[in-house]
């Protein structure tokens, strides 16, 4: 699927526009192309994931995947009458909501009975990413995937939820994130790297890393291969 964003404001000609302009070179600095190329027709795919610096295009590109789907608001929906683990998804078991809690990184046990209100920045994330889980649309797109935890629970996070997202069948999730040190961890079906313009595909028997985007990662070895097996 070819995905083409075009955006453009107003060509202000002050002084110091002008200055910047002939200085650095940036006519058409008003302008903001890209054209991204996603494998997305193909049905077999269940992550995929957008990778590259803030401000390279993720969000622009991820508005536009699915016609009929928005960039889901994991911060949005949320009774603050009652604590997350009635929050999320009532229907279903305790037991299936606090194993998407755990999936997430959401452990701490006290954390799952204060209202979403009282959680942290951080905290709230990993409740939405649990909530979307249990839910689990047929199609969604997730921005700042894993931008507002710890590095190290990042990616231990990321594995975690791969793993909880396939066990949905079918369902395909697009996560955008600026973050390369996840991709070993999340071992999606597809990356689109917002920098190159390059998609790299996962066959059964590959293993992407971050190494392949030209990035590095700190957590590797015998904890990375026991969370992945």
């Amino acid at each position: 699927m070819k995905i083409e964003v075009n955006h453009s404001c107003k060509n202000f000609e002050s002084f110091r526009a002008q200055k910047v302009k002939s200085l650095f070179n940036a006519e058409s600095g008003h302008e903001w192309k890209h054209t991204a190329e996603l494998p997305i027709e193909d049905d077999e795919w269940q992550i995929g994931l957008i990778v590259g610096a803030s401000g390279s295009g993720k969000t622009s590109i991820g508005k536009q995947i699915w016609s009929n789907v928005a960039i889901h608001d994991l911060y949005s929906g949320w009774d603050n009458n009652l604590p997350i683990v009635d929050n999320i998804a009532p229907k279903k078991s305790l037991n299936e909501v606090t194993a998407s809690l755990s999936a997430v990184g959401l452990g701490d046990v006290p954390a799952w009975l204060r209202p979403f209100k009282a959680l942290s920045n951080g905290e709230q994330y990993r409740a939405g990413l649990a909530r979307l889980i249990c839910d689990a649309p047929d199609k969604v797109v997730i921005d700042e995937f894993t931008s507002v935890v710890d590095r190290q629970i990042a990616q231990i996070g990321a594995s975690a939820f791969a793993k909880s997202w396939r066990r949905t069948k079918g369902k395909q999730i697009v996560l955008l994130s600026c973050h390369y040190d996840i991709v070993e961890w999340l071992q999606p079906d597809w990356v689109y790297d917002t920098r190159t313009g390059e998609v790299k595909k996962k066959s059964k028997n590959d293993h992407l890393s971050s190494s392949t985007f030209g990035r590095q990662t700190e957590l590797t070895g015998s904890i990375l291969k026991s969370i992945i097996i």
